[in-house]
């Protein structure tokens, strides 16, 4: 396991910084260096989720505080943090998403995740093995809360924007969250990512795609202060047309096989096969 970058559990009361009332952790150093590595790590193997978690603690400076202030600024943002809202456990409840109306958000994230057999537990043990502890205790739990919330709509947020789990797919989808988040480490991924791609195939619309992913999350609305609850039983269209996010085309009409083989990993286990050995019973439904 890497080195944790802060030790949540020891920062002194004068090093605390207050966020409208709630304790928040000093900002993360920025590590340029351990960001390159991880991202090389990433490009051999899309599928290696800790790394993205690296990434983005590496370059995260003060953006984790700034987007904390804005969620608890929000009525759904404060009540996912005090409440709290548990979302890992909503998107884990897949009995009560299967019983939600065909074409919902909710079925559409169901759908998503059984045809890739993943779970909101593997984006959860996927961040402890980069060192963040979304389990044990914290002096920090309401910040804690925002990450764990955002760390499990991953999924969900590629059902929103259309993206599928593809190495392209993925860099789009991260340019959705880069826009949201405004985390500089997601920004990186993306722009290593496109060289890779494109030195892998050249000809394939793939500038053009991030480039469609960057003008739509533009227009996007703040999707983090949307109760996902309401939204996972609304049509997945009408829950697009209130978060204003677009479909995209580009990236819809580049062929299938292209997409499945970009950068398609060479290394040892996928997350989908982690999550295979981790869950048996969940492989098997």
């Amino acid at each position: 396991m890497p080195e944790q970058v802060i030790d949540f559990e020891a920062v002194p009361p004068e090093d605390i910084e207050w966020v409208d009332g709630f304790a928040t952790p000093p900002s993360i150093p920025i590590r340029p260096l351990h960001a390159l590595l991880s991202v090389i790590k990433l490009v051999g193997n899309k599928e290696d989720t800790r790394q993205v978690f690296e990434i983005v603690q590496s370059l995260s400076g003060r953006s984790g505080n700034r987007m904390f202030k804005r969620f608890v600024a929000s009525p759904y943002g404060r009540r996912v943090v005090t409440e709290p809202v548990r979302l890992e456990d909503i998107l884990s409840d897949r009995e009560k998403l299967r019983a939600l109306p065909v074409g919902s958000v909710g079925r559409a994230y169901l759908d998503f995740m059984e045809g890739e057999n993943l779970t909101p537990e593997g984006l959860i043990d996927a961040a402890e093995e980069a060192g963040i502890d979304f389990r044990g205790e914290t002096q920090f739990e309401e910040y804690r809360r925002l990450f764990l919330h955002l760390d499990v709509s991953h999924d969900l947020w590629h059902v929103f924007s259309g993206y599928d789990r593809d190495a392209l797919g993925e860099l789009c989808n991260l340019i959705f969250t880069y826009k949201q988040s405004r985390n500089k480490g997601f920004l990186f991924i993306v722009l290593i990512g496109l060289i890779a791609q494109k030195i892998e195939r050249p000809g394939a619309p793939i500038y053009k795609a991030l480039q469609e992913a960057w003008r739509n999350s533009k227009e996007t609305e703040w999707v983090p202060a949307f109760d996902v609850e309401e939204l996972l039983s609304l049509p997945l269209e009408e829950a697009r047309a209130k978060m204003n996010i677009k479909e995209p085309s580009v990236y819809n009409n580049i062929p299938d096989e292209i997409k499945r083989n970009l950068l398609k990993p060479k290394v040892k286990q996928t997350q989908t096969e982690r999550e295979n050995s981790r869950s048996p019973q969940a492989a098997a439904s």
